[in-house]
């Protein structure tokens, strides 16, 4: 259960539910690791500092409350303890709180200053505890017994322990969640900037094959630059995500250039639900798969070579499916190298974890790729 609790702590602060996708990590920091990103940039509202400091100490103040309300507790210098406790924590940890800031920053093993936890409770404890007292003498009621005194201290004193604890750990958590975002992001990144120059040789291929007409190299450049316009529209937003419907419209570009290269030999079809193109997916999802299905479908395929292309939406999970004509070839064989679906497989697993998955099916005369995703949201 603990675990559970971990990891769902742990994908919150990531945010993986959001753009990108569920797992919207979905936007970079722009700040440096521990700061807040702002709105809707860094871990939600609710795990910041004031919602936890009222929420809790609120709490806290629930118990002489319930003392009160079922008349458990009479006394009246027991029910100002217990009343002034909540009033007084919040004040004391508010004042404490830039020390800890502080030694956050200040020190980079903070588990180290843990021992220093129990004297500065003590001390805390100690002053709150003077103050209460000296509060119901001035108001004519008696002390409280030195029993009942001492239990009131060290139940003073583990309530600072856990707020120092808690603090420590929860902004511990937060550093950790935000570092890991900004690496992820930045991965994505990387794998992102090496999809295109893949695709740009293909099409400078291409264009080299029909070199001698001035007419299908005007609109083989002409697609080229519609796509590149496409993908740098993605880079300049800083989009990990987007409609499929765009990357569907762009790579009809692609296949027009395909197309134009292979003539009647390469046959396509195109069969995209609405509902599909409207579902936010990571940039680049059918464009690897779509180059493997030409790249090896016209080495291992009697002509024409056919491929289909096919998204639709189940239960809230996208299905997409690349089919082509032609044989298996084994990755990192002599004539592969891997490189487009290790990196699509490498970013399905960055924004998605466990919940993507992408499988090849294959017989001896076709060979299908299959996408499975779940999908938050639509365009």
């Amino acid at each position: 259960m603990i675990h559970q609790f971990h990891q769902k702590l742990r994908n919150v602060l990531l945010d993986r539910t959001a753009t990108p996708g569920t797992a919207s990590w979905r936007t970079a920091s722009k700040g440096p690791p521990g700061r807040a990103a702002g709105p809707g940039k860094g871990s939600p509202w609710y795990f910041s500092f004031w919602p936890l400091q009222i929420g809790g100490w609120g709490l806290n103040f629930l118990v002489p409350v319930l003392f009160l309300v079922t008349g458990s507790v009479t006394d009246p210098s027991y029910l100002c303890y217990a009343f002034t406790r909540p009033l007084n924590g919040f004040l004391i940890t508010l004042a404490l709180r830039p020390c800890c800031s502080w030694a956050f920053g200040r020190f980079a093993n903070r588990w180290l200053l843990v021992p220093v936890f129990v004297p500065v409770s003590l001390l805390l404890s100690s002053v709150d505890m003077m103050g209460v007292n000296r509060l119901i003498l001035a108001g004519g009621l008696p002390s409280v017994e030195m029993d009942s005194w001492t239990s009131i201290f060290f139940m003073r004193t583990a309530t600072f322990m856990i707020w120092m604890l808690l603090y420590f750990g929860i902004k511990s958590f937060k550093l950790h969640a935000e570092i890991e975002r900004e690496f992820q992001q930045s991965e994505l990144k990387l794998l992102r900037s090496q999809v295109n120059p893949h695709f740009l040789f293909n099409a400078l291929a291409t264009i080299m094959a029909v070199r001698k007409d001035e007419e299908m190299v005007s609109q083989v450049t002409q697609s080229l630059a519609d796509y590149l316009r496409f993908s740098l529209a993605q880079d300049s937003q800083d989009q990990f995500k987007h409609p499929l419907g765009q990357e569907v419209t762009a790579l009809e570009n692609y296949l027009l250039v395909e197309k134009m290269r292979f003539q009647e030999k390469l046959e396509t079809r195109i069969g995209v639900s609405e509902e599909a193109c409207a579902a936010q997916v990571p940039t680049a999802l059918i464009q690897p798969l779509l180059e493997n299905a030409i790249k090896y479908g016209q080495k291992t395929s009697p002509p024409p070579l056919c491929i289909a292309i096919e998204a639709r939406l189940e239960e809230g999970r996208l299905r997409l499916m690349v089919e082509n004509t032609g044989r298996w070839v084994e990755p990192h064989g002599p004539d592969s190298t891997g490189l487009g679906i290790a990196n699509l497989r490498k970013r399905l697993y960055l924004l998605y974890g466990d919940q993507a998955q992408l499988t090849f099916d294959r017989t001896g005369t076709a060979v299908r790729a299959q996408v499975s995703l779940p999908v938050s949201g639509t365009a």
